[in-house]
């Protein structure tokens, strides 16, 4: 059971001090606090809870406060013109949580906190308090409205920095744009409007609390050793990106033509390598590391009447390409300890994992394989028909072959809309383009024989390997799909209908002046596949965290969702 309660409060006041320049502040307080229970009774499987049942209570709260104070400035001097804001702010987060909880003591389904066996309860507490004070300004100059220069900074003070040798974390950035059909005379019939634009930015990101100094947790109401190394020369992260863009119009309205490049790097990661025993520490985090991103987003619209109807047509087109410049190179503390880390293994889910490895890219899929021969071929023991796992496999002979990377090389979508006499038909197609995923419900469901690639193999009395048919499908089937991902790597291409829609604008004005529109609209999201050779949505991942796209572990099908909206104006 999960029981929330929250509170907001906002307000805000503006004073003007002369024309074009006003004083402004704000402030915002949020409040939230949760209960959960979790009741088992008595009887639920043995995992869960004891003969009695169990109970659980959790309270978690948190308070947001939030305020600010700017003096902004919108002038206009002759030909120019400026728009600027300077200002401080202030962030401060408080979160706690208490739980208690374990099985009852001696009293079936009685669940209170005066029933636990005080013997196994479980206790926990846990909590921070975040602060971050910042100050920023924003300036815009314009001259004649076709040229314009950008200007932004901010200085944040974070508390995660605490017990660090960097104190602040700044976010400088500065952009030029031009509108040329005004600045030159090159406007016409054909090109009605140009403009460009470049920028270049810096951004940060504070580490996380606490890493920088020695903390003790506790463990049976006693408190432990640290085993992080103590560590405070740590950096914030910091991306720095450049942009370029384009954006034209062409006779008229009609085509418009966007266009952006950009690559960004980014560095000073933060890493948790192991370190040797002999040290007296498991573990220390430090900074390392540059990943660099650069791609090319486009849209191309088309406004063109269809004789009576009017149709609008939008094409977009992105694409991005990672590299992992370097991990953590070899670092000498001040212990005289080095540390390095070249490959960096982020979990997985069965016999698929996510690395990182210097060369390879965000998204790269490593899985387990068969043992082959020379010549590739799929190694079999003929005697007893059976294949086996190469633990040996990969350029680390850890057992672990490169699949692919599980990002889409390009994606595209296509929107188009119809509308007549109050009849509207709109409809989107988006396609993703390269990549692979790995399905680990088909390799169990080999596994476990419940597939139908298992029983059409039991049906033909065994298996194709290396073009020869194999008897004993069941030693195949529990030997791949228990240990060689990579007999179960998909293409992660599809194409699909993305959304539909149909609306009509009924004419009630005349007969209810007071209604000013009615329209009624029926919508669907994600109806149907054009193309798709995985079994699996590749959309879809098998975990919240970061690092688990392309892989598939028993997770729900995507949904089809279909709607009906009723837009009222008076």
């Amino acid at each position: 059971m999960n029981n929330k309660n929250r509170f907001l409060v906002s307000g805000g006041l503006t004073y003007d001090i002369a024309k074009g320049i006003t004083l402004s502040g704000r402030t915002k307080f949020d409040y939230t606090s949760a209960i959960n229970e979790k009741k088992y009774s008595a009887t639920t499987d043995a995992i869960f809870a004891q003969q009695y049942g169990a109970y659980y209570k959790a309270d978690a709260s948190t308070r947001q406060l939030y305020g600010d104070v700017m003096l902004n400035i919108d002038k206009y001097f002759g030909d120019f013109s400026l728009a600027a804001t300077i200002g401080a702010s202030i962030q401060d987060v408080n979160y706690r949580y208490y739980s208690v909880g374990g099985d009852l003591n001696s009293v079936a389904n009685s669940f209170t906190l005066k029933n636990l066996n005080q013997a196994n309860a479980e206790f926990d507490q846990d909590g921070y308090h975040d602060q971050t004070q910042s100050i920023f300004a924003t300036a815009q100059l314009g001259w004649q409205s076709k040229l314009y220069l950008d200007v932004t900074g901010r200085v944040d003070w974070a508390s995660a920095l605490a017990w660090t040798n960097s104190k602040n974390v700044a976010y400088p950035s500065v952009g030029l744009s031009a509108i040329l059909t005004d600045l030159f005379p090159i406007k016409n019939d054909v090109l009605t409007f140009l403009k460009v634009r470049g920028s270049y930015s810096e951004v940060g990101n504070a580490p996380t609390r606490y890493i920088a100094f020695q903390t003790y947790p506790y463990q049976s109401g006693i408190p432990t050793t640290a085993s992080t190394y103590p560590n405070t020369d740590i950096k914030p992260e910091r991306t720095k990106a450049w942009e370029i863009g384009l954006q034209s119009n062409f006779w008229g309205d009609k085509l418009a033509l966007n266009v952006s490049l950009y690559k960004t790097s980014t560095y000073n990661q933060l890493f948790n390598p192991s370190l040797s025993a002999s040290s007296g520490y498991t573990s220390i985090y430090i900074n390392g590391g540059q990943v660099d991103n650069k791609g090319i987003e486009l849209s191309l619209s088309l406004n063109q009447p269809l004789g009576p109807v009017e149709w609008n047509s939008t094409f977009t087109y992105t694409l991005n390409r990672n590299k992992i410049k370097k991990l953590l190179k070899p670092t000498t503390l001040s212990s005289g300890l080095t540390v390095e880390q070249d490959v960096l293994d982020l979990g997985g889910v069965g016999n698929v994992m996510s690395r990182l490895t210097e060369g390879g890219s965000i998204g790269d899929l490593y899985v387990t394989a068969l043992r082959t021969d020379e010549h590739g071929y799929i190694d079999v023991d003929y005697v007893n028909n059976t294949v086996a796992v190469d633990k040996n496999a990969g350029d680390r002979k850890d057992g672990w072959i490169y699949a692919g990377n599980s990002q889409a090389k390009y994606t595209m979508g296509w929107r188009n809309s119809f509308s007549w006499k109050g009849l509207s038909l709109g409809f989107l197609i988006n396609a993703r383009v390269g990549g692979v995923c790995v399905s680990m419900t088909q390799a169990l469901m080999d596994a476990y024989g419940t597939s139908k690639t298992s029983a059409d193999a039991r049906d033909a009395g065994g298996v194709i390997i290396n073009g020869s048919l194999v008897p004993a499908a069941q030693k195949y089937y529990q030997t791949v799909g228990t240990g060689a991902g990579s007999m179960y790597v998909y293409s992660a291409t599809n194409v699909r209908l993305a959304e539909l829609s149909l609306g009509y604008d009924i004419p009630v004005t005349r007969v209810v002046p007071w209604i000013k529109g009615l329209n009624i609209a029926l919508t669907g999201h994600n109806l149907l596949m054009f193309y798709c050779k995985a079994p699996f949505d590749p959309e879809l991942t098998a975990s919240t965290g970061t690092h688990f796209s392309g892989m598939d572990y028993f997770m729900l099908p995507s949904l089809r969702n279909l709607g009906f909206s009723v837009r009222l104006n008076f």
